[in-house]
């Protein structure tokens, strides 16, 4: 049984994809950044054995807590990298100030978070980081400009980080998925919503369930790194 550490795991996106991958097999270590009760109290209803950690991952010291812990749970063979914040603003209201701080919880966090991973990924000679990036990425709307150059930076990390890693038989993918029925969707407008699914060839939103089934993919791939996998009803197709 492979175990996955899943950052961002209180979020929306996190708590719609745990109860699939606990039916995939794999044993699950969360993390979130807010209190661990209602984590806690999810995975209960959902009679999935998962253990839960606090833990800050703007901050050093609290990602290696996380990781020490991690270890003392028996270990880990998995990072999804989903921890994130949504964004809007328009480019000239867009300081570098406030760019920087997106920055280091939608960037600067996963390069945190794999960099402690990998120490322990390269003794066991396995692993597999997946992080979670999205369509802006590739194309951007009105007030995404900030978003976007997040993700765009993890997805270049990522495949810096496959490129180093390929002969200690790890693999570093990422995921770009579109608009989910989930998480960050739920707080958007509907007429904004109406004029968002005109543009998706599908003409629907994602089920969050396909982003488990991609990364239980991903996982089970040890000839798939570097890739930036895309999961979007056709609304970018590279």
């Amino acid at each position: 049984m492979k175990t996955i550490v899943l950052t961002g795991a209180g979020g929306g996106i996190g708590q719609s994809i745990i109860p699939v991958l606990h039916e995939m097999g794999y044993k699950l270590l969360l993390t979130t950044r807010s209190t661990t009760q209602e984590l806690e109290a999810f995975v209960e209803r959902k009679q999935i054995p998962a253990k839960v950690f606090q833990a800050d991952l703007t901050l050093q010291s609290e990602v290696e807590d996380l990781f020490n812990w991690a270890l003392e749970q028996g270990g880990f063979d998995v990072l999804v990298n989903n921890a994130g914040i949504a964004h809007a603003a328009a480019s000239w209201k867009l300081d570098a100030v406030e760019l920087h701080a997106l920055m280091d919880t939608n960037f600067y966090s996963a390069v945190r978070c794999t960099q402690q991973a990998l120490q322990t990924m390269r003794q066991q000679d396995f692993g597999r980081v997946i992080s979670i990036s999205s369509v802006v990425a590739h194309q951007p709307s009105f007030g995404t400009s900030g978003y976007a150059a997040t993700k765009s930076a993890l997805e270049g990390y990522m495949r810096g980080v496959a490129h180093d890693t390929a002969s200690k038989n790890i693999t570093a993918n990422t995921l770009a998925y579109g608009y989910m029925d989930a998480g960050m969707l739920h707080e958007v407008p509907k007429a904004m919503l109406d004029d968002i699914q005109t543009r998706i060839p599908k003409n629907a939103f994602g089920s969050p369930h396909q982003i488990a089934a991609y990364i239980q993919l991903l996982i089970e791939s040890p000839f798939t790194t570097g890739q930036t996998l895309h999961v979007n009803g056709g609304q970018w197709m590279p």
